[in-house]
């Protein structure tokens, strides 16, 4: 599946099985070998030690017996010439039946040792004595770990951990899963992980955000064009490579017209922040549907936008009977139709709900309330739901989630099937948010999304979505954007005030 736009290489989300045959792709196919691809590793993460470490610093590297081992002795030995740094190397499970590559690494140590390097070679941390040092190099377990780390593995583990010493994880902190973003039992707790070549799928859910630290991306000569990668990272990277977003508009119905269903007594505040936020977002113009007993509301705090009253003077919630008259403005004046926020969840509403989804053709922002109403998604036409991006946060998704709502890891998954069998686009919600596209591999936030945990933030957001949709005619693109250019907006803001929706109005 083509992604939408170009993808940097950095931004690509492999699983332990697809990072591996990317370095056997390098290697088989292409003649790149393992210990050159070792070399440009270890170079690349040396780089960015020594500038956290400086010079003459003292390292203490923790091995295991593969590729993984390999990289912490080539780090070792890149620091050691361009840091004069000195090294001490703790093999956990012995020096011999080693990698290829990691026993390679591990003589050309022992060269240097003999020719004058400041090397030490130990079997345990207590004869290490872990207050000497001034970082630690984890180079125990790589992406390969699929079951839980027996003894001693956890004692040395936490031992590391404990010291409070800068920790730097070789591709993958040892006792994470790189798929599930899971502890195996223990896992070291890096300041820094260097991930070579492709980025971890399991970096972004569960335990992983608390145990990488910074993920520091070292690109290798891997093949781009033939590596197929699980998911996309949503970063700073990725957003600056998102096609310029162009307005072209003659006249204010000619581009960015959003129609907002939404909105019912009680919950008239909804409807006013998906409004607000459509509007600030440079919509042509927003159309507000209201039933008519709640216009004065929208009348005192909505001037620039469109207000349409539906129904009788006493009407405070949307019925079946309304749909005519909004169906017939929604084909006149094309754009993007928003509908849920505050809308409620009677069967009147949702009967209004179905009905016009089953007649708009165009783009449709389905959030909120209006969730309730798609009991059947089978009910609507492939031609419709693919024009569709619902926007549902953990408690609304439950009814479709079929009890994998606890581990963010089996919702990726759950998104990624979801959005195949219905052919539509869906926006879950949570840390870390998922964007599951009809067009695309799915996106990954790669921020800190617990910021737009408060009320009222998921209308600002469907909102602002809905207008950057009838704008760039661009579901990926425009969900994407409207989900960075937000997080941007009020990172200023983070542990100066308390943030809330109307920061983003």
């Amino acid at each position: 599946m083509k992604p939408p736009f170009h993808i940097p290489a950095e931004c690509k989300l492999y699983t332990a099985e697809q990072s591996r045959n990317a370095d056997n792709k390098t290697i088989n196919e292409f003649g790149i070998d393992g210990f050159t691809l070792m070399e440009l590793a270890a170079e690349g993460a040396s780089r960015h030690i020594l500038e956290l470490q400086n010079r003459n610093k003292h390292g203490l590297f923790i091995c295991g017996k593969g590729n993984n081992a390999g990289d912490a002795l080539a780090v070792a030995r890149y620091l050691i010439n361009d840091g004069a740094h000195s090294a001490t190397i703790y093999p956990v499970f012995g020096t011999d039946n080693l990698s290829p590559d990691a026993e390679k690494n591990q003589k050309l140590l022992k060269s240097y040792s003999e020719h004058g390097a400041n090397i030490a070679f130990v079997t345990s941390l207590k004869q290490a004595d872990l207050s000497g040092f001034d970082y630690i190099v984890d180079g125990i377990f790589g992406t390969g770990l699929k079951s839980d780390l027996k003894n001693p593995l956890p004692e040395i583990i936490y031992q590391i951990n404990a010291s409070q010493i800068p920790v730097y994880a070789m591709d993958i902190p040892s006792g994470l899963d790189a798929d599930t973003g899971r502890i195996r039992g223990a896992s070291i707790h890096a300041s820094k992980t260097f991930t070579f070549g492709t980025n971890k799928l399991g970096f972004l859910f569960d335990d992983a955000p608390a145990v990488c630290g910074d993920v520091v991306f070292i690109k290798l000569p891997f093949p781009q064009h033939v590596l197929e990668a699980s998911a996309f990272l949503l970063n700073q990277k990725l957003y600056e490579n998102l096609p310029d977003k162009k307005v072209h508009r003659q006249h204010k119905y000619d581009g960015g017209v959003v129609h907002i269903v939404a909105g019912s007594e009680g919950l008239t505040g909804a409807a006013i922040m998906a409004a607000k936020s459509a509007w600030k977002q440079s919509a042509g113009a927003v159309f507000l549907y209201t039933p008519k007993k709640l216009l004065p509301v929208y009348e005192a705090t909505l001037p620039q936008v469109i207000k349409i009253p539906v129904g009788s003077d006493e009407d405070t919630f949307f019925k079946p009977e309304h749909a005519q008259q909004i169906k017939s403005i929604l084909s006149q004046k094309k754009g993007t139709l928003l509908t849920g926020p505050g809308i409620g969840t009677r069967e009147q509403t949702k009967a209004l709900i179905i009905d016009l989804l089953k007649h708009f053709e165009g783009y449709a922002v389905i959030d909120a309330d209006a969730l309730a109403a798609l009991n059947d998604l089978n009910a609507f036409s492939v031609e419709l739901r693919k024009n569709w991006i619902l926007t549902p946060h953990k408690g609304e998704a439950v009814k479709w989630l079929n009890g994998h709502v606890e581990l963010y890891s089996e919702r990726f998954h759950w998104a990624d099937e979801f959005q195949k069998q219905y052919h539509t686009n869906i926006f879950l919600k949570g840390s870390p948010a998922i964007l599951s596209l009809a067009s695309s591999k799915p996106f990954i936030t790669g921020y800190n999304t617990a910021i737009f945990n408060r009320a009222g933030f998921g209308d600002v957001l469907s909102g602002a979505i809905a207008a950057n949709i009838s704008l760039e005619k661009s579901i990926p693109a425009a969900t994407i954007r409207t989900l960075y250019e937000t997080y941007v907006a009020l990172t200023p803001l983070i542990g100066k005030q308390t943030i809330g929706p109307e920061n983003l109005l």
